[in-house]
């Protein structure tokens, strides 16, 4: 019997600080030999959207250990569930959610040895922050064993462009989140970044620059993040990364015919989760 088995879960909240501000989350420990999984939720996520918190606890009765965090500009504190911190949120940007991805493996990998593996899970437009902070840490010699992108753009610059061209002419751009009903500033840097997603924030190149496993999942009925995202991230690195995996999921949705808040798992969720303890399970 795994030890895991008799381990009852426990939420413990992880706070870490660094330069940008307070990186907030949740640690969930399946066992010290355990791999981890890091949640990087996508635009507008938060650690008790939705889906996570389920996550996390299906990954801990599968033996595997997780932090899902909120970034320091998402503008959401602790466990609410509104966007609180506006001006922070309007700050939020591709280059602040690396460096708090990266703060978080620094300060994981330095309290968490005893892990017996490092894995990023990232949903969304976080799945640009995972790959650029996984190419920057391996880079200082940190150890990641892998990548898990679900529902994950391909490129940065995915905006309508009559809403850029009236971002650009303002220097910011409120989009009304249908959920809360807010009006939710999207800031300059953030538009700058879109602007230079060929140069700077490049993702097909950051993504074949890794060479460790990476799985791609994707709802093939994904209404925010079209499942060709998925398909193009698969086809950049499938002849030049061995370890690449794609799995389109059948009728999935961009949260896998789930909502916020959370009321019940659906088919096409468990099959993202089935699909994922079993890749981080088998010796990539």
């Amino acid at each position: 019997m795994n030890s895991f088995l008799a381990l009852k879960m426990e939420r413990e909240k992880l706070i870490f600080h660094h330069k940008n501000g307070t990186v907030e989350g949740i640690y969930i420990n399946a066992g010290n030999a355990s791999p981890l999984v890091i949640i990087i939720n996508g635009h507008n996520g938060f650690y008790n959207y939705g889906m996570f918190p389920y996550i996390q606890q299906k990954l801990f009765e599968n033996g595997i250990s997780s932090y899902s965090f909120n970034f320091s500009h998402g503008g959401v504190i602790g466990n609410a569930d509104l966007f609180e911190d506006l001006e922070k949120y309007e700050q939020n940007c591709m280059r602040l959610e690396t460096e708090d991805l990266i703060s978080v493996l620094h300060n994981l990998n330095k309290e968490f040895r005893e892990h017996s593996k490092i894995y990023l899970f990232a949903h969304s437009l976080g799945g640009v922050p995972a790959i650029f902070g996984a190419k920057k840490i391996i880079e200082e010699k940190i150890k990641i064993d892998g990548i898990i992108l679900v529902s994950t753009i391909k490129t940065l610059n995915f905006w309508p462009p009559e809403m850029l061209k009236e971002w650009a002419s303002a220097g910011v751009y409120y989009k009304k989140n249908n959920r809360t009903k807010q009006e939710l500033p999207q800031g300059f840097e953030f538009l700058q970044e879109i602007l230079k997603s060929d140069k700077d924030w490049n993702v097909k190149q950051a993504i074949q620059s890794l060479n460790i496993p990476i799985l791609i999942i994707h709802g093939a009925n994904d209404e925010a993040v079209p499942v060709e995202h998925g398909e193009s991230l698969f086809s950049w690195i499938k002849n030049s990364n061995a370890n690449a995996r794609l799995k389109i999921v059948l009728n999935a949705t961009h949260t896998f015919n789930t909502k916020h808040p959370f009321e019940k798992t659906s088919n096409e969720l468990e099959e993202l989760i089935k699909t994922t303890v079993e890749w981080i399970h088998t010796d990539n």
